[in-house]
């Protein structure tokens, strides 16, 4: 207790301690102030040496590029944000994607579904995500980037490469996770923890194999239990904290009885975390399956699981890609930069500006959704080459929602069978998810599987959408949906670069974590994840979010 309290107290400055808190705040007041794009991008180009200059008196390189480009973009995608432009020079913050689009299991309310698949509902073709074709999406946004998170609606652990997409991800000091049923023949255990992943969210929805496979149906519980042992056992023998284990428990009717004896069960098995999440309704897809009426909530059976993703920040010193690093951090942000009409008012969906999902096939979604066909969901190709963050279908669906007639170079944005599918969303893009189920439960319209729900299609945080129905808040940084989702995780220490309490581990020369005492208003942003978590509050903190409090 003493340690953390003289770290509170002591001010930084005393050790030489520096933050590059009054160079972001800077920017973010200078651009608020603008109105033009162009503009934008020469403020951001004009601090770019100071901000680098600040970092680089504390971190090794090439972590201080590495800070500044994510830190200059998550600043650039706000303004973007705030100015309601169609094409944008940001880039995406957080990246979601599928190691596979195969699952084997069949959840109710997810794109496996026996209904979903024997009616053909969803595009969803099965394949297995290459390396190359990651690398590629790595290669375009990599270095600006703060988090992956592997699982959208496939089941990662089926892509036997998926470890080492993870380490390709850490080469570009991102925070990394991924969502698994562990209910899986083939798990090699040892493999994920060496990966660099910080966070594995296990979605177990019961304590008994009867309980359990009502909804994780093909699911085999004593398998889970067997792989689970595997994990923890492969962290104890190679001395590894990461990855943070959080066995997710969907509260239904069904269910709901057996969770003192899951959370039981899980501190036996050695997790880290305990969740009780509440999900949507699925009842479009099987009238048995109901949301519980409890509230969800979080066990923390190790404290200092809040200190371990930090530390795992940069795993991997020798193989950062510090080629690619530089390359970006050296190219102009104003570079192509194109003038735009001034910020306007209204409503925006934030994943527009904020995140892009990746199948493994390489198409490119701007939200989580599960596409249908023909529903204009799919804004790309990852293997058409370009940038597919401003592809016409990107830009069209940001225009829609700026309220003008066309992009420019996009084509109109009128709902028509050619328009993204944003120009027909009947989903609220803000709103918190107590009003999403609301809405679910009035809802006649078929429910959409979600992605926020990783393997088994509501696994993640435990929500399945409906289409015609509320959608979740897309308040999304790092593959944080909601701002209720990231203050809980925040809470719970489980995403590096949000917990205050665990921001004060920094990078020594040789690339290893060590501790400087500092100020709740300084140095809590002196690890590189807590710059991170400086610029995404300077730059997201909108006045709406601060109104909203955690559920979980």
């Amino acid at each position: 207790m003493l340690g953390p309290l003289f770290h509170w107290l002591v001010p930084s400055s005393l050790y030489g301690g520096r933050t590059a808190f009054s160079t972001l705040a800077k920017i973010e007041r200078q651009l608020r102030e603008c109105r033009r794009a162009d503009r934008a991008a020469g403020i951001i180009e004009g601090h770019k040496a100071e901000l680098y200059d600040r970092l680089r008196k504390r971190f090794a390189e090439p972590a201080a590029q590495a800070l500044a480009l994510k830190a200059l973009n998550i600043c650039l995608a706000r303004y973007h944000l705030r100015a309601r432009g169609d094409a944008v020079l940001s880039r995406p913050i957080g990246l979601v994607v599928d190691p596979s689009n195969v699952c084997q299991l069949a959840c109710p309310g997810c794109v496996h579904s026996d209904r979903s698949e024997t009616l053909k509902l969803f595009d969803w073709p099965k394949a297995t995500l290459t390396e190359e074709r990651f690398r590629a999406l790595l290669k375009l946004y990599g270095p600006y980037a703060v988090g992956v998170y592997f699982c959208n609606y496939g089941e990662p652990l089926l892509n036997v490469r998926t470890p080492d997409l993870v380490r390709m991800a850490k080469r570009y000091l991102t925070w990394t996770a991924l969502s698994t049923s562990l209910s899986v023949r083939r798990f090699d255990a040892e493999a994920y923890v060496e990966s660099g992943l910080d966070f594995m969210v296990l979605s177990i929805d019961g304590a008994t194999q009867a309980v359990y496979e009502r909804f994780r149906r093909n699911g085999s519980l004593e398998l889970v239990f067997e792989n689970l042992r595997a994990l923890v056992e492969a962290k104890r023998k190679l001395g590894k904290r990461t990855p943070v284990l959080s066995w997710n428990f969907l509260a239904f009717e069904h269910n709901a009885h057996e969770i003192p004896a899951a959370a039981r069960m899980a501190r036996k098995l050695g997790v880290n975390l305990f969740r009780v999440v509440n999900p949507f309704d699925v009842s479009w897809d099987d009238p048995a399956i109901r949301p519980a009426a409890i509230e969800g909530g979080v066990r923390r059976f190790e404290w200092q699981s809040r200190s371990a993703m930090p530390g795992n920040w940069n795993p991997f010193p020798d193989a950062v890609d510090a080629g690619a690093i530089a390359h970006a951090f050296e190219k102009p942000w104003n570079e192509g930069a194109a003038s735009d009409a001034p910020p306007r008012p209204g409503h925006a969906c934030h994943w527009l500006y904020k995140n892009m999902v990746m199948d493994a096939t390489g198409r490119i979604l701007p939200c989580c959704g599960g596409p249908r066909p023909g529903d204009g969901l799919v804004f790309g190709e990852i293997d058409a080459g370009g940038d597919p963050f401003n592809s016409a279908k990107y830009r069209a669906a940001r225009a829609f929602f700026a309220g003008t007639s066309e992009a420019a170079g996009a084509g109109p944005v009128a709902a028509s069978d050619d328009a993204p599918y944003c120009t027909r969303c009947e989903w609220d893009q803000t709103t918190v998810n107590k009003a999403a189920r609301r809405s679910a439960a009035t809802s006649a319209r078929p429910m959409r599987p979600s992605s926020t729900g990783g393997a088994c299609g509501c696994s993640r945080i435990g929500k399945a959408r409906p289409h015609g129905a509320a959608r979740q808040s897309t308040r999304s940084v790092a593959g944080f949906q909601t701002n209720e989702e990231r203050t809980a995780w925040c809470a719970d220490g489980a995403p590096p670069g949000w917990s205050t309490s665990v921001c004060r581990v920094t990078l020594a020369r040789n690339g290893t974590p060590r501790r400087l005492p500092g100020t709740p208003e300084a140095a809590r942003f002196e690890s590189a994840p807590g710059q991170l978590r400086m610029a995404a509050e300077a730059a997201w903190a909108l006045p709406e979010a601060s109104a909203h409090k955690s559920r979980l």
